[in-house]
């Protein structure tokens, strides 16, 4: 048994648990920082996982690192659905005020001209 694949996947899971804690705090800045090494790792793991002898006895390490991985895998997706639904949600709210009609909507004076969105301005800081 090759110690690259131990060593890979517990660096991928341990990523994997530092993005999913970054993400729960809509830390979104530490959670995108980690992306680089992320990839390597899981490029690392993949290649371990390629080189493993299956037709030999199989540490018994290596299916707990497999539920661990499996584990941190499913709370990582689930952190990353509920943020992409937290931006949707960002998203649609800035859409309705930025197409919302300006004025009052009543008739007369306070209706717009041109029917439409108004001028939108955004600022923001990643």
């Amino acid at each position: 048994m090759s110690m690259t694949l131990i060593e890979a996947a517990e660096v991928l899971e341990a990523l994997l648990r530092e993005e999913t804690a970054a993400l729960k705090a809509r830390d979104l800045r530490a959670a995108a920082a980690l992306q680089p090494a992320k990839t390597i790792a899981v490029e690392d793991f993949v290649k371990a996982r390629a080189s493993l002898d299956t037709a030999g006895p199989l540490d018994h390490r290596v299916a707990m690192l497999v539920d661990g991985l499996r584990d941190s895998a499913a709370a990582n997706r689930a952190a990353l659905e509920d943020a992409l639904a937290l931006q949707a949600r960002v998203v649609k709210a800035i859409a309705r005020v930025a197409t919302r009609p300006e004025g009052n909507g009543m008739p007369g004076y306070a209706r717009p001209a041109r029917p439409g969105a108004g001028a939108v301005a955004f600022s923001v800081r990643a």
